[in-house]
């Protein structure tokens, strides 16, 4: 399991939290620090849609209207990878499942102990 997101945010720590009190295994990546990769982001919106991104964010809100018009669209992805934080977080990838925000109701159907 790959857990996206930025350590500050309540969120990603809610998941975390959750997770670990789980004991499920997860490598969590910063999309602020490290980066992050045009390929999760296209994988997120074949998944999800536009609900890829928090479109209520400071981020979102600073991006112009052609980059908010291409990311809703799925045209073009290098709006996300310059801004990550505009991803709705945290972001998971867990096995065929790929997911995103904290719902510990939801993630309780998805996730076991020991999942990888």
């Amino acid at each position: 399991m790959k857990l996206y997101g930025i350590p500050n945010c309540d969120t990603v720590a809610r998941a975390r939290k959750y997770l670990d009190a789980r004991q499920i295994h997860y490598d969590f990546h910063d999309v602020r620090a490290d980066g992050l990769d045009p390929d999760v982001v296209a994988a997120a919106y074949a998944a999800l849609g536009a609900s890829t991104f928090n479109a209520r964010s400071p981020s979102w809100r600073s991006l112009t209207d052609d980059q908010k018009s291409a990311l809703k669209d799925g045209r073009d992805f290098s709006a996300a990878v310059q801004t990550p934080t505009v991803l709705k977080r945290p972001l998971v990838f867990a096995g065929d499942t790929i997911t995103n925000g904290f719902s510990e109701d939801a993630w309780n159907s998805l996730f076991t102990p020991n999942d990888a």
